[in-house]
């Protein structure tokens, strides 16, 4: 994740400056801190610390980008030492964790942001305002869909116990998708989950369907696999209202496992009928927005769309939807 969140700062490199970076593995600070050189362009070099304990007191925000069940300390860690916290999703592996992390957040009067990048894109804004809009109809049906290929990436490491990730594809990556789903659906009234295996060798599910239903009447489904033999469209929400469908499409022209955020995209949004694009554009799996949404809270005092308490709220809707499923059979 860390070259995607450099080159968000690079768009706003006027304004911060990266002072250190951390990784146990020296070989991937290395290669970070020459992409900060590049596209920050910074007078000071970034530093390469073993132990970001020691530095927390000399920065004022951090970006935590670790496996998931670091979080939750690391979180605590930088909160107790003063700094504003900008944490890539999922929050933590229990509610517990995610209390524990708002309570400190709270305690030290700092920003804790979760990053749930899509809801911050350009496309997705702009796929929300056109249901929004009222032209199309109510909506009565969202349906999203990540169709991915999981298979040697990384070789899987910390993402095959259930320990690390916190469960399967469905805790792990579709929160992607439930926080659209619910930024555009409102609040919720139920939700489920089923999920299999495809084929990765991870303890938890590398496949996931979930049903759910909100309190305005609307019903929803999301469906993402990490075990895609045949990868198609890679990212697709759709809304489905009275007068015509409305579908947003994310879908890389490239390898976005090996070029990263140099990958080429395409994103769409179309409505039918009649058959017509209403967006087209190239924007990828960009978070600038998301990026620039954490400073813009920290200058102004605002609260920010993906606080503490908004990430705890899907959380416990997987973390439930899991529980039936475990009950019932379902996963």
């Amino acid at each position: 994740m860390a070259p995607f969140h450099v080159r968000a700062l690079s768009a706003i490199r006027e304004h911060v400056e990266v002072v250190w970076i951390s990784d146990p593995q020296s070989e991937r600070m290395d290669l970070v801190a020459g992409q900060i050189a590049r596209e920050l362009g910074q007078q000071n070099p970034v530093q390469k610390i073993g132990d970001y304990r020691a530095e927390l007191n000399d920065v004022e925000s951090v970006f935590i980008l670790l496996p998931h069940h670091l979080h939750c300390s690391a979180t605590l860690e930088a909160l107790g030492a003063g700094c504003h916290v900008l944490l890539e999703k999922p929050m933590a592996l229990s509610l517990a964790e995610a209390d524990a992390m708002i309570a400190k957040a709270d305690e030290k009067q700092r920003l804790l942001m979760v990053a749930l990048p899509h809801r911050y894109r350009k496309t997705t804004q702009a796929f929300k305002r056109f249901i929004d809009s009222g032209e199309y109809g109510r909506p009565y049906l969202l349906d999203a869909m990540m169709d991915e290929n999981l298979r040697g990436y990384a070789d899987l490491g910390w993402i095959q116990k259930k320990d690390c990730l916190g469960g399967g594809v469905f805790f792990s990556a579709s929160p992607h998708m439930l926080d659209v789903i619910l930024w555009i659906g409102g609040e919720i009234q139920t939700a489920s989950m089923v999920g299999t295996h495809g084929g990765l060798a991870m303890e938890g599910e590398d496949t996931a369907v979930s049903v759910l239903k909100f309190k305005n009447g609307v019903i929803a489904t999301t469906r993402h696999t990490w075990a895609s033999a045949s990868p198609k469209t890679w990212y697709t929400v759709r809304a489905y209202c009275e007068k015509a469908t409305l579908t947003l499409t994310m879908d890389p022209l490239g390898s976005l496992v090996r070029e990263g955020p140099d990958c080429a995209f395409r994103s769409q949004i179309s409505v039918a009928p009649p058959d017509k694009i209403l967006m087209d554009s190239d924007e990828g799996l960009d978070f600038s927005g998301e990026v620039k949404h954490f400073f813009d809270c920290l200058d102004t005092g605002e609260p920010c769309q993906t606080d503490g308490r908004v990430a705890r709220k899907l959380m416990a809707l997987v973390l439930d939807a899991y529980a039936k499923a475990a009950q019932e059979g379902g996963n």
